[in-house]
């Protein structure tokens, strides 16, 4: 007799069991882990400026809100072009699914052919493969094709709908000023895509598994019976309490690594835009030092989730793909051997070749349902962060009807009336009470006072970035009113749209442009940039205007749109700062001879001659005026 060895029959599967267990171990600490950081995470109190530590993704009521908002936005009504696209998606993956179980028929009658070695009957089924290939073909190209045109118009709509909340009065400021949603322009752009493209992948990740299962499921009913069936769902459903309870947190993750990718690309814009002056401090060692510390962290934190998605695949590759080709396996060999004595060997083989063609893909189908965790994870993520902006948009449209403010529009005044004036910052800090003044048409005036007295905080009132918190203002239309700050925008363009802006450059008639493009040189000319639009090519010359033109070149700039829009009430904040004071003099002469009244504000003694009153702000809350003449 020869004897048996237990030790060495039993070494692989105490291998088995240890790798097992370690799994599950290696699980429940990332799981401990996850919630861990959440409670932290919790605890960490508000900082000032109602800048906040971003919440953790939670599947709640909140998140669910968000995404339905989205989805509403993706697809509007049932008739929509999204509707349809999505309808002929489902219609093209249900075509596969049949035509997969038509080449699980014919594979089994091909076996089934093979064995009898009736060669005609294969040579026919292999044409018939043939044939049905190009169907096959053409439906999974159409798929892909179907999908990418689902992202690009979700993004499309959703992208169209941001850009109207988000440039909608001055919300940009206020989502700027806020803080509360870090790197809001890179929620408008990536997540926005990321978010349109996991929710196209989503669809037919969804869509697909499901019509897979529901017709292999009923196929295979038909072949084994639906005591097969109900052995491996049995099997799946096991398996997904236990990724339910193994699997981290997918989604809180992906939106801090999407937080942390926007503050490193936030940086490095910052940097360009700031180069010269880090140059002159010779901060290059410093900011390097910035970068490594914010890319490692965002390394760091990707290195976590490949982990988890490491772990995530090694989970689904053990339990989904090997376990269930084993149930798979048991459940058509128990097929077949219910048929033993029913049917000869040619029709087992072929009862065995479909069972396993129909198994197969069905398996494939809820391992993918199973695996949808984490590109809904993903999904979720794009969504929270997305819907965040959304609802700081929102939040900012109900703190404009909210907020207590007197400020009344007269459209047919000339005047500006303070009366009673309480002026408050954001952050709740009080700039001026009881402010009281008339800035009168032809009366120039000049405000005085130390930095941070309440100065630009009344250009900010007037332009409706702050609410009045108190008394009331009269003023006149928009229109009437053009404000020059000391920093000029420069939008991408020619010189034509830097001289104009904010208005449009329309398409017209040769003779209109040309003397549109008269007027502006003639403005050019008079604040002594003429040389600058021969030197860079003409009006139509495009570049990177903020790199080209020197800081004087740019104030001058912003003088040409505020003669260009002539307002009856101008408004400059040290919008003369980097031009010399020789020519700063002609300059505001000029600007007073077309008739525009000036409110200006700057530290330059030689500019109270030509001013009438002067409105000092003592950075206290309270103020004086005064004529030039009164002067002290």
């Amino acid at each position: 007799m020869i004897p048996v060895r237990f030790g060495a029959s039993m070494a692989p599967f105490r291998a088995l069991v240890l790798f097992v267990a370690v799994i599950l171990l290696y699980g429940v600490y990332q799981r401990v882990r996850s919630r861990r950081e959440a409670q932290s995470q919790r605890r960490v109190p508000r900082r000032v400026g109602g800048v906040r530590r971003q919440p953790v993704v939670r599947f709640d009521r909140t998140l669910f809100r968000r995404l339905m908002g989205l989805l509403h936005i993706c697809f509007p009504h049932v008739y929509s072009m999204e509707s349809g696209l999505t309808l002929v998606l489902a219609i093209l993956l249900m075509l596969r699914t049949k035509l997969t179980l038509k080449f699980a028929k014919l594979m089994g009658m091909n076996s089934k052919s093979l064995v009898q070695k009736d060669v005609k009957q294969f040579v026919f089924g292999v044409m018939d493969v043939v044939a049905y290939a190009i169907p096959s073909t053409v439906t999974s190209v159409g798929i892909t094709y179907i999908t990418s045109t689902l992202e690009r118009r979700f993004r499309e709509r959703l992208q169209n709908d941001l850009h109207r909340d988000y440039f909608k009065g001055h919300k940009v400021y206020d989502v700027v000023m806020n803080g509360s949603v870090d790197n809001p322009g890179h929620r408008l752009t990536n997540d926005v895509q990321r978010f349109c493209s996991e929710l196209a992948g989503v669809l037919s990740a969804v869509v697909k598994p499901l019509i897979d299962i529901v017709v292999f499921s009923s196929a295979l009913a038909k072949c084994g019976g639906r005591s097969s069936t109900t052995l491996m769902f049995s099997y799946y459903i096991f398996v997904a309490f236990l990724f339910r309870w193994l699997m981290p947190k997918f989604a809180d993750m992906v939106a801090k690594s999407r937080e942390k990718e926007g503050n490193l690309r936030m940086m490095h814009t910052q940097l360009i835009q700031h180069a010269e002056e880090v140059a002159f401090y010779r901060g290059a060692e410093v900011e390097r030092g910035n970068a490594n510390r914010m890319l490692n962290s965002f390394v760091h934190l990707e290195r976590r989730i490949k982990r988890a998605k490491w772990f995530s695949s090694l989970l689904i590759s053990i339990l989904v793909k090997y376990g269930a080709t084993c149930v798979g396996y048991t459940v058509c060999s128990l097929v077949v051997y219910r048929e033993r004595n029913n049917l000869d060997a040619a029709a087992l083989t072929e009862l065995n070749v479909r069972s396993t063609q129909l198994y197969i893909p069905l398996s494939i189908a809820v391992g993918k349902l199973l695996s949808l965790h984490m590109k809904v994870s993903a999904l979720c993520g794009s969504a929270h962060r997305v819907g965040e902006l959304r609802d700081a948009l929102a939040a900012f449209d109900r703190l404009s009807l909210d907020t207590n403010s007197n400020a009344v529009e007269v459209t047919d005044s000339n005047e500006i009336v303070f009366k009673d004036a309480a002026i408050v910052s954001p952050a709740d800090q009080i700039i001026v009470t009881n402010f009281t003044t008339t800035f009168k048409p032809g009366n120039h005036v000049l405000l005085l006072g130390s930095n941070g007295s309440g100065k630009t905080a009344l250009f900010r009132v007037l332009s409706g970035l702050w609410p009045l918190r108190g008394g009331s203002l009269q003023h006149p239309t928009d229109a009437n009113m053009f404000f020059v700050t000391q920093r000029v925008y420069l939008p991408p363009g020619n010189l034509r749209t830097q001289l104009m802006y904010p208005a449009l450059e329309k398409q017209e008639d040769p003779q209109t442009r040309e003397l549109l493009d008269k007027k502006l040189l003639d403005l050019a000319e008079k604040v002594g940039l003429l040389s600058v639009v021969e030197r860079e090519g003409g009006l139509d010359a495009e570049k990177e205007w903020s790199e080209v033109l020197s800081g004087g070149e740019r104030q001058r700039v912003a003088l040409v749109r505020a003669m260009y829009h002539q307002a009856m009430f101008l408004f400059l904040d040290e919008c003369t700062s980097a031009i010399s004071q020789d020519v700063e003099l002609s300059l505001y002469k000029m600007l007073q001879r077309r008739g525009m009244t000036l409110i200006t504000v700057s530290h330059r003694e030689a500019l109270k001659s030509l001013h009438h009153s002067i409105v000092n702000m003592d950075g206290m809350g309270g103020y004086s005026t005064y004529s030039i003449e009164n002067s002290p």
